[in-house]
């Protein structure tokens, strides 16, 4: 994902998030207003702020090594939690992603989605590797879209992640960063953050584990030099699943 293209993402998703979108799409969704429709997870919560991330060197691992599947390792029960935040929201949203069943050829998710206006709900089934494709054209599909499905996840693979690690490489936009640069903990997912930047601007975080499908944490900042970013999403609740 470009930085053109994901700013393009990002403002349409905006757009969803604000309320204004007038409705939402995929013949499994299903919107409501946020006053009747908006539901806490029953699961303890933790607040939204990741357990540690200043780093005790004898309790962290060293190092996550990733496999060429890591990110289609759907298990069944497997439960997210995010708060959201942006500059585009009054308020926080929430979004949460369950894994209903999962087998090596097709997995069920559950998402929701909770804005200051409205409450969206959606399930679909499809191959692993197409479920984002089955979530396409909704609020759901559009937060899953921009948090996980960057390609800057796929270029982990077969990797082994350590504090430290990063590269570099130039193109038609300019330079661009690698770099992991500490071990965090959210909601109990212990995950090695990484930051890409662009001409030394940060573009792009997340913290991501091989344990995991999806990150304990992701923010995307739209312009560079922004000290905040456009689009955040904390993991609060986490159950690994079966």
């Amino acid at each position: 994902m470009q930085p053109t293209a994901a700013r393009v993402l990002l403002a349409a998703l905006m757009v969803l998030l604000a309320g204004c979108g007038g409705g939402v799409g995929g013949d499994a969704t299903t919107a409501t207003d946020a006053s009747t429709g908006a539901t806490d997870a029953t699961a303890t919560a933790t607040d939204g702020e990741s357990a540690d991330q200043s780093g005790d060197g004898d309790a962290e691992r060293s190092s996550f090594s990733f496999n060429g599947t890591w990110d289609q390792r759907y298990r069944t029960g497997q439960y997210y939690r995010y708060d959201i935040t942006s500059p585009s929201i009054d308020g926080t949203a929430t979004y949460e992603w369950e894994v209903v069943s999962a087998t090596d050829d097709e997995v069920t998710i559950r998402t929701k989605l909770v804005t200051p206006n409205t409450t969206s709900e959606q399930t679909v089934s499809a191959p692993p590797d197409e479920i984002y494709g089955e979530l396409a054209g909704s609020p759901s599909g559009s937060v899953a879209t921009i948090g996980f499905d960057s390609p800057y996840y796929s270029g982990v693979d077969g990797e082994t992640l350590r504090v430290g690690d990063g590269w570099e490489a130039s193109g038609e936009n300019g330079n661009v960063s690698f770099k992991v640069e500490e071990i965090s903990t959210y909601a109990g997912l212990e995950c090695a953050n990484f930051v890409v930047r662009t001409n030394g601007s940060v573009f792009w975080e997340s913290c991501v584990t091989p344990e995991s499908p999806l990150p304990g944490y992701m923010a995307f900042y739209e312009e560079e030099g922004d000290e905040e970013p456009a689009f955040e999403m904390v993991l609060v609740e986490y159950r690994a699943g079966d």
